[in-house]
């Protein structure tokens, strides 16, 4: 009887949080992109009587004229039996019988509507939208029966959702589980929830609004996403067009004080017009649908700024979405991502009357981690396909160009030269403009705009003067590479409409197989550009000239570039994978490949920009020190030379050890060694480790084996020193990512068989890395330590944990009779300890290991506020092993 009547009060409330719920969100589309739902004839009129009947004078009158609407409803739906027509009608009953319950909570209609609920739910995924509220009331009904408590019903709603998540209803889903998970106050789940978003629904606007509405006072990333018109009528899409460079976005009005702001941000901007090139845009939006976007006003307040129409002004999506007040602005990182931040980001003036200094405002924009110059330029590079045109092996060699070896995996037979081709020494000249990593990523922006401009410059003088070239197509991929990278170093969209001509003539030319990439990548990317398009589509279509084989390795690095021009995370998620396992070893992918392998670019690539507090700082550390090895297969075979000019092979040579390669050069700042970081390392981790299974070498790039013994100082290193032939010249510059060497210190890990556990570039290293090598190392004894159990092995394991972690006695002292102190050992090795002793059945010491792996991890995670998947593995181990002892204690 009870729970009869829990039952009747449940479904109550689920057709109250029904009307709530989706009464405010209707059915979600991806992004801006998909198509208006074409409604049911029979269905249409059937709304307009129920819209009738929730307007009637009375209660009564209410329940009246809803029980003609059911009747009317359950008329269409009889001759439709076993059509799939029936499921609109289905759901449109189920809308009327939840609305009926809500009027008159009586058996009968409750009853009634769980039945057509059951009906309902047999649609098949096409029409998922329409089954999924039925799906879940029958869900939570059948809970609510069984009694379940809170956490019984937030756990159901995961595997719900994954029910749905790849149907047309799956932004539906993860908003109604949002709003019911937040309701149930499982921090879990709605943690999970915002993962799925940030994943799958990132660029959906309304998405966006819907969590800035359900997650007051919290801070998340998401992309700044829209097609806009310009005062000159053209069009600019985000986050394509703002890629490669941080954008601050003004939303402003005549009357909101916008123009006084201009006017201080103007004045502001233009004393740091230097350090903001090619670093940081101002774009404005205004808010008044004046018909030049108020491009007369900021021009005549000193702003040279980019005017974007804003059609509908303050009841525009996108001002609801991202401003919500004015004048407000906030930044998109260069990878397109916005803070969203419920107090305004726009400061006032104080209350002593003094003015904010607009400098140090855009001061500290600059000086934040994701507008570093190292940094954005070499984002820019790759998003303007640099790459595509660089040959990391072979240098400048015309008569081989990379298209050529990239589709041969590395190696090209030579091109025929014939007496029409272009000639080589102009060929090098284009090639010689477009300067390799990690040179290219120094360059200033006015650097690398000469750089462009010169190879645009030559490339047209080739085309010009070589009309009927058989190799003109290599000029023409150059003009079209440099074309798009003037279109991201000067935020201009003239190259770029002049790179789309140039692509249109290049198709129109031919060229050899495989090698359109170029031209069809910026053809692509003009289909993004328009307001109807579909992204999935578009780069489906980009891909369909492959054929049924799979797609180059260029192809779908150019198509996860597509991905991140309009913040399909997914896609970019999908073609990662894909590259990494099929083109990681492509010498002509190293790149790209090394960009995705990032510890740095990973983290920020799809990162919130926002970093206020120490919990921000303490997750990039976090991150960059994550003990997970790099998702990808890769072997490093080179030689170095020792200073006295020896080879030294590596993995030959590395005695089957853990290798850890440091790659450093004669940094910049005289007052600052690396053999003094080098030293720091090798003593508190390689000669610390039980073992003596690490081994550190030092990899010099560039400078003299005298100027590099002298920098050793008197007393010699206690590890290898080598130089690296060519010095940046050599392909494992390219191959490894290694950024600024000048600076900062880059680490490679090999295991003992020559394989590459990680890397840790220099933007990585500096910025939390630096502990990252003893924690794979960590891991992956974590790893060798459970293989050893599941095989059996169980003095395998033993013999490896307790050389790692020996056994502590709490009550042993040392030779003056004083109580030894409790070595500390790492996360993983306590939880590896913790397993060996949990397979020889001392529960009690394998319960204390667990434990101090939970709390150790959760005073991490409460420094980060965050809870990490480390956090899970380390509590559930605790719990399976508590359980053990509670049935070990019963036997007893």
């Amino acid at each position: 009887m009870m729970k009869t009547e829990f039952m009747k009060k449940h479904l109550a409330c689920m057709g109250a949080f029904f009307l709530v719920v989706f009464g405010g969100f209707p059915t979600p589309a991806f992004g801006q992109d998909a198509p208006p739902a074409t409604p049911n004839p029979p269905v249409s009129a059937l709304e307009t009587a129920l819209v009738a009947a929730a307007e009637a004078s009375s209660p009564a009158r209410q329940r009246l004229a809803m029980r003609r609407v059911i009747r009317d409803a359950e008329a269409v739906l009889a001759p439709l039996a076993g059509s799939p027509d029936r499921f609109p009608v289905l759901e449109f009953l189920f809308r009327a019988r939840q609305r009926l319950v809500a009027l008159d909570d009586d058996t009968q209609h409750r009853m009634a509507l769980l039945e057509t609920a059951r009906e309902l739910v047999k649609a098949p995924d096409e029409h998922a939208g329409l089954r999924l509220e039925a799906d879940l009331l029958l869900s939570q009904a059948e809970l609510a029966k069984q009694g379940a408590d809170a956490a019984a019903r937030a756990e159901a709603l995961r595997p719900f959702v994954n029910r749905y998540i790849e149907t047309p209803a799956g932004a539906k889903v993860v908003r109604i589980a949002m709003v019911m998970a937040l309701e149930l106050g499982d921090t879990r789940l709605v943690n999970h929830l915002r993962e799925m978003i940030e994943k799958r629904f990132a660029a959906d606007i309304e998405m966006i609004a819907f969590q800035r509405d359900k997650l007051g006072g919290q801070v998340f990333g998401a992309p700044f996403c829209g097609t806009f018109k310009r005062a000159d009528g053209k069009l600019l899409r985000f986050p394509m067009d703002a890629l490669g460079r941080s954008t601050m976005c003004l939303f402003w009005s005549k009357d909101d004080g916008g123009p006084e702001l201009i006017k201080q941000l103007a004045a502001a901007a233009s004393e740091r017009k230097d350090d903001m090139a090619g670093r940081l845009e101002i774009i404005s939006f205004n808010l008044d649908e004046l018909p030049d976007a108020g491009e007369s006003i900021l021009r005549g307040l000193g702003a040279d700024w980019q005017a974007l129409h804003l059609p509908g002004g303050r009841k525009s999506p996108i001002y609801h979405t991202y401003a919500r007040a004015d004048p407000q602005w906030f930044t998109v990182s260069p990878t397109g991502q916005a803070a969203m931040i419920m107090s305004g980001s726009t400061r006032k003036n104080d209350s002593s009357g003094n003015s904010t200094d607009y400098t140090r405002v855009f001061q500290s924009n600059l000086a934040r981690q994701w507008t570093e110059q190292r940094y954005v330029m070499q984002f820019a590079s790759l998003t303007a396909g640099d790459f595509l045109v660089l040959d990391p092996i072979g240098g400048i060699d015309p008569a081989r160009p990379p298209e050529l070896k990239a589709l041969a995996g590395g190696e090209a037979a030579p091109l025929p030269r014939g007496p029409n081709a272009v000639p080589e020494e102009t060929l090098r000249a284009i090639q010689e403009c477009f300067v390799a990593g990690p040179q290219r990523y120094r360059m200033s922006q006015a650097e690398a705009r000469l750089a462009y401009a010169k190879a645009a410059d030559l490339c047209r003088q080739a085309i010009a003067a070589h009309p009927q070239a058989p190799d003109l197509w290599i000029a023409r991929n150059r003009l079209i590479v440099a074309l798009m990278g003037l279109w991201k170093t000067n935020a201009d969209l003239a190259p770029f409409e002049e790179a789309v001509a140039v692509a249109h003539a290049a198709l129109e030319a031919g060229c050899p197989p495989g090698c359109d990439v170029i031209p069809r990548f910026v053809l692509a990317r003009e289909a993004l550009r328009q307001p109807d398009a579909v992204p999935q589509a578009v780069v489906g279509k980009w891909l369909e000239p492959t054929g049924s084989g799979e797609a180059s390795g260029p192809a779908m690095a150019a198509a996860a570039i597509l991905c991140l021009d309009v913040a399909d995370r997914r896609g970019f998620e999908h073609f990662r994978e894909r590259i990494l396992k099929a083109h990681a070893g492509n010498p002509m992918l190293w790149v790209f490949s090394a960009f995705l392998l990032d510890r740095y670019h990973r983290y920020w690539l799809f990162q919130v920009p926002f970093t206020a507090g120490w919990s921000y700082g303490r997750r990039e550390d976090y991150f960059m020190s994550r003990g997970e090895p790099d998702d990808v297969e890769r072997r490093l075979e080179t030689e170095f030379e020792t200073l006295d000019g020896e080879p030294f092979r590596i993995p030959q040579d590395s005695s089957g050890k853990w290798t850890v390669i440091a790659f450093v050069a004669p940094w910049e700042d005289p007052k600052k060694s690396p053999f003094a970081e080098l030293a720091r390392y090798s003593g508190t981790f390689v000669n610390a480790r039980p073992g003596n299974d690490v081994r550190l070498v030092a990899a010099f790039i560039g400078g003299e084996p005298a100027a590099i013994r002298t920098a050793m100082g008197e007393k010699p290193p206690d590890f290898p020193v080598f130089t690296v032939p060519g010095g940046l010249k050599n392909p494992l510059i390219a191959q490894l990512g290694i950024l600024s060497e000048d600076e900062r210190m880059n680490l490679v890990v090999l295991r003992p068989d020559g394989t590459i556990a990680t890397t840790v570039s220099g933007l990585a290293w500096a910025n939390g890395g630096r502990e990252s090598p003893q924690n794979v190392i960590e891991w992956h004894d974590e790893r060798s330590v459970s293989k050893a159990l599941e095989q059996g092995k169980l003095e395998q394991a033993k013999q490896l944990i307790f050389t790692l972690a020996p056994p502590f006695d709490p009550e042993a002292v040392d030779d003056k009779g004083r109580k030894l102190i409790k070595p500390q050992f790492s996360i993983a090795h306590l939880r590896a300890r913790a397993r060996v002793y949990a397979a020889m059945e001392q529960w009690d010491k394998a319960l204390a290991d667990a434990e101090e792996a939970v709390q150790r991890q959760l005073g991490i995670d409460g420094g980060m506020s965050m809870r990490t998947g480390e956090l899970d593995e380390s509590e559930t181990l605790r719990d399976q092993i508590r359980m053990a002892l509670d049935a070990s204690r019963k036997k007893q």
